[in-house]
């Protein structure tokens, strides 16, 4: 019974309220249209950013008077801009989002008809440092994958649309309580990702989904050759967990028929104790193409996983493994760890110790990269073997004046069967006759083993922002690599045979970030190092694919009326001076090439929805 009379006081209760809060919804609308009618006072608008450039989707801008009261907020887009409306007078702007410390900006005066823009950049809980360093790119990277977005449930609803002049269009809360508004998003704002609108009225979506679609042809890549569609899809939702799918089929490749290779990637991320996330992606790759021996045709899996635990504001630890699998005439196998510990040490310097058994692999930020590297194994005496090998390095990063980041690094390699990279025309009898090599007729590219090697040295970088969204850097390496004999007519194996682990020094100066009001995205560098060395120094962090000039270059085609928003041009540049290349003769007296990083080119078009 009382359970009966509970239930019954909550229905007439609703009962009693639904009406109320009706009237009131009705006259909150018939204000707000009224203010924007008769608003005259002044507008503040601008980007909010964190430390590294990037603009933050979901930060929550607060408009405090004088008596620290709130007057009005906004919510950023996809691009980290926020625009609220304001009485003229005296106001301080606060910016926050989770993960991050407040920004704020104090004594702005706001007249009536003015425009402000205010922006603001949001600094790390842990150090304003930004826990650096932050792995720098290769250039060869596809540029198409997802990065992951983090967003804690005390983040805000996110409001997702602008007009068509670029200007956001939010829901302000003022200080008289009332809410303002702009016009319906138009169609061509789905480049910014689907809609997420939020306001006193609307409960926003839990979550922002999107994705990008790909069309690009590539010549001269090992396993990348011919036309490629590619699929990106992506969702994060509020709480910090997420997924993304990623699917690259290739075309028909003539003259040589082959079936489409295909890539599948599965990712998936959630929240943890700690402070922290954890990360998996499961990647499939299908190659009907590659040739090792007298078999025909490679099938590949990568499962990465990864987990990040922060104690305070002084350690953040980094721990994963990745297990690559190939089957090619047979299964190889390696289950490869990592661990990167990081701790403040005073100041703006973190010192940081890694671990790695996994090329390319130090920390969980090295999952952003959706596409893992195919797992190519080659039969050598008898037995299918994958690359491994193990690095470790100790490291201090710290802030210099300017904004720019000082790295110093030592480490020490261990490379157990190192691929090395070469390109010609091989018949049947050769690549079948050739110990340790795998070739992709479709590209006329190869892939052969050398001898195991290992290293140790130092390595000393300079990152300096010169403006808000692009970056320059300078970075000089030593250690020991693989460098080929001076040899005029020699054969495949008289090259290999030559060639010997040597000390050298390398130099990269690199340019990575936005071009101001061009809609232009690059990554460009040059790693200079002797011609004759096959293999990369410090080769756990510097992939061989980012030597000598390489570009990556998106420009944003959906600048005009006539295309629409989220169309851009796609080209992807390696070893653009085909440099390092050695000369060897093969058995029918064709002229073959060795080469750390063969000349390759990637071009298309990019739909971002």
């Amino acid at each position: 019974m009382k359970q009966l009379t509970l239930q019954h006081g909550v229905l007439l209760t609703l009962v009693a309220v639904t009406p109320l809060c009706a009237a009131l919804s009705a006259e909150a609308q018939t204000a707000g249209r009224h203010s924007d009618a008769a608003f005259a006072g002044g507008t503040i608008s601008g980007i909010i950013r964190d430390a590294d450039g990037v603009p933050q989707m979901g930060a929550l801008v607060q408009v405090l008077l004088p008596d620290t009261t709130p007057g009005a907020s906004a919510i950023t887009d996809s691009r980290g801009r926020y625009r609220i409306l304001l009485e003229p007078g005296s106001y301080r702007i606060r910016a926050t989002a989770a993960l991050f410390m407040p920004a704020v900006r104090e004594h702005l005066q706001i007249a009536r008809g003015t425009r402000s823009i205010v922006d603001l950049t949001l600094s790390t809980l842990l150090a304003p440092t930004g826990w650096l360093p932050a792995a720098r790119r290769t250039t060869s990277e596809p540029s198409d994958d997802w990065m992951w977005t983090l967003r804690s449930s005390a983040s805000r609803p996110i409001l997702r649309y602008t007009d068509p002049n670029g200007s956001v269009i939010g829901n302000t809360s003022t200080s008289n309580g009332t809410s303002t508004s702009s016009n319906a998003p138009s169609l061509n704002d789905v480049s910014d990702a689907p809609l997420a609108i939020s306001s006193s009225r609307q409960e926003s979506r839990r979550g922002v989904s999107g994705g990008r679609i790909t069309l690009k042809n590539s010549d001269g890549g090992f396993g990348t050759g011919g036309s490629h569609s590619i699929l990106v899809m992506t969702r994060v939702n509020e709480d910090g967990s997420g997924s993304v799918l990623r699917m690259d089929m290739s075309g028909p490749r003539t003259p040589y028929p082959v079936a489409p290779s295909a890539e599948i990637s599965v990712g998936m991320q959630r929240r943890t104790m700690l402070n922290g996330f954890s990360r998996a992606v499961l990647t499939y790759s299908g190659h009907p193409e590659l040739t090792s021996g007298n078999t025909t045709g490679m099938q590949g899996a990568t499962l990465r996983t990864a987990q990040r635990i922060e104690m305070g504001d002084t350690l953040r630890i980094d721990a994963g493994s990745v297990m690559r699998a190939s089957n090619i005439g047979g299964n190889a196998l390696a289950i490869e760890p990592f661990l990167r510990v990081a701790a403040k040490a005073g100041g703006s310097v973190v010192l940081a110790y890694s671990l790695s058994h996994a090329r390319g692999t130090e920390s969980i930020e090295d999952l952003d990269r959706v596409q893992a590297a195919t797992p190519i194994a080659v039969m050598r005496s008898g037995h299918l073997r994958l690359a491994t090998g193990s690095h470790q390095a100790l490291s201090a990063a710290g802030k210099v004046r300017g904004g720019g980041t000082v790295e110093v690094a030592i480490y020490s390699d261990r490379l157990h069967n190192p691929l090395i990279a070469g390109t010609g025309v091989l018949s049947a009898a050769q690549i079948a006759g050739t110990d340790g090599l795998i070739a992709d007729p479709t590209t006329n590219t190869l892939r052969v083993a050398a001898q195991d090697y290992n290293s140790a040295g130092a390595r000393v970088g300079f990152r300096q922002p010169v403006t808000r969204s692009l970056s320059v850097g300078v970075e000089g390496t030593s250690g020991r690599a693989l460098r080929a004999a001076r040899l005029t007519n020699a054969s495949l194996s008289d090259v290999m045979n030559s060639l010997n682990p040597t000390r050298i020094y390398a130099a990269t100066a690199y340019a990575d970030g936005k071009v101001l009001r061009t809609g232009t995205t690059i990554r460009a560098s040059y790693r200079w190092q002797p011609e004759r060395t096959l293999t990369a120094v410090d080769s756990f962090r510097v992939t061989d694919e980012s030597a000598y000039l390489s570009c990556s270059l998106r420009q944003s085609l959906g600048r005009t009326r006539i295309l629409p928003q989220g169309l851009e041009a796609v080209i992807d540049l390696q070893n653009l001076l085909a440099q390092g290349y050695q000369p060897f003769l093969s058995a029918d007296g064709q002229t073959l090439y060795l080469a750390q990083a063969p000349r390759t080119l990637q071009a298309g078009l990019s739909f971002t929805f």
